[in-house]
């Protein structure tokens, strides 16, 4: 048996209390929260189609305006699967250019 140092064999122990363990502990979960809130961002940002709940935010507008747009045309969803509605990314910055 070769007594090789930089092997992964052998577990480094490191002693710490109860509180260094939940400080270390906190600070991995709000770094993993962080990387999730800037990977939410960023993939709203790239999106090209919305749901029916997110366009209503993006145009500060009730479900039921969102309803009564569709059925005079003033706002079509691109597609529909399922009962899901989609609107997409381009119409939608094309309302809010208008408002």
């Amino acid at each position: 048996m070769s007594n090789n140092n930089n092997s992964n064999d052998n577990p480094l122990l490191v002693q710490m209390t109860k509180d260094e363990l939940i400080r270390d502990f906190e600070q991995v979960v709000r770094k993993v929260v962080n990387q999730m809130q800037v990977e939410q961002q960023t993939s709203k940002e790239e999106k090209q189609a919305y749901t029916r709940v997110e366009t209503a935010e993006l145009l500060d507008v009730s479900l039921t305006t969102l309803h009564n747009w569709n059925k005079k045309e003033i706002l079509k969803p691109c597609a529909k699967i399922g009962r899901n509605v989609y609107y997409s990314k381009n119409d939608i910055q094309a309302k809010l250019k208008i408002n």
